[in-house]
């Protein structure tokens, strides 16, 4: 009889804007959902959002579930508190196999699989992402011959070589920025990787969610992305899937990663998606983010 191990995650995100005066919103797409899988439970998910505003449920094109609000007046701030419980199953990440002819690098998709993977095999434009084969050759002489380890390789190179640096603002940076810079954040390492894997051929997809760390024990890393969401990216892999790649820490994502949006575009996954409108046009806004990830006690069981 195989053991599971199952662990309760409570995520509380408070996201508030202020304006200095009242102004109009348009809908507001909120992506605070966890994606179930079967490594993956949301068991609870509670929503307050002030001023009022009546929600509706959505699911776009990546399966993403989406919280519509739409506001019932005008105000000076918006506040959208979510409280969600978790139940995560213990996850060995390497614990998958890939099909015989995926195995080594390179390899191409069959033609189905290419077809449905056309979104996420597009590489970005030449004045954005010139620079991103060059850096490749330059790291890896020679590539490794093996599709999961030139992947796992790639994404450790680019925590070792890059200094993660926090950015609150929003936007993305470039691929060509960040080698330029050498720096950037989890959104911006995540950005590179996806563009670097699909230069090299690979289908690769933007991922934003959260990331909780454990105190101690085996799976204890440094998230150095604490207090935010979190970004990483997933590869296909014929046979085993969407796998996730974190290259902010040179790691496979296992059961600790915990994903609300999937796209091919990163602006697409970003948390909340809104806009606002006042007469005068011109008026600023600023955004204070809380996020806290605990541990509930966990339940073991045996499957």
């Amino acid at each position: 009889m195989h053991c599971v191990s199952r662990m309760r995650i409570l995520i509380q995100h408070t996201t508030r804007y202020t304006y200095p005066e009242e102004v109009q919103f348009t809908p507001h797409r909120i992506l605070l959902r966890p994606r179930e899988n079967p490594s993956l439970r949301v068991l609870s998910m509670d929503l307050k959002i002030e001023p009022a505003a009546s929600i509706k449920w959505m699911a776009d094109s990546f399966e993403n579930q989406i919280a519509v609000a739409y506001f019932e007046a005008p105000s000076s701030a918006i506040h959208i508190e979510a409280t969600i419980l978790t139940e995560l199953l213990t996850d060995n990440p390497f614990d998958f196999i890939i099909e015989p002819y995926a195995e080594n690098y390179p390899f191409s998709y069959n033609p189905d699989e290419r077809k449905a993977l056309s979104p996420y095999l597009e590489v970005g434009s030449p004045s954005s992402s010139a620079k991103v084969l060059p850096w490749i050759w330059k790291e890896f002489p020679q590539l490794p011959g093996q599709s999961l380890d030139l992947l796992t390789q790639l994404n450790r190179r680019i925590h070792e070589r890059f200094q993660y640096q926090r950015r609150d603002e929003e936007g993305v940076q470039n691929p060509d920025e960040t080698i330029s810079l050498g720096s950037g954040s989890c959104r911006d390492f995540a950005r590179l990787f996806t563009e670097a894997c699909r230069q090299l051929g690979f289908a690769a997809r933007f991922v934003s969610g959260y990331l909780y760390d454990p105190p101690t024990g085996s799976g204890h890393f440094q998230n150095v992305a604490e207090g935010s969401m979190h970004a990483c990216a997933e590869v296909f892999l014929p046979g085993a899937g969407w796998k996730g790649f974190d290259s902010t820490n040179g790691m496979l994502a296992n059961q600790y990663f915990i994903p609300c949006a999937v796209a091919n575009e990163p602006k697409l996954t970003s948390p909340i998606q809104g806009s606002f409108y006042h007469a005068q046009m011109r008026v600023p806004s600023t955004m204070e983010v809380s996020l806290n990830l605990k541990s509930m006690d966990p339940d073991h069981a045996s499957a």
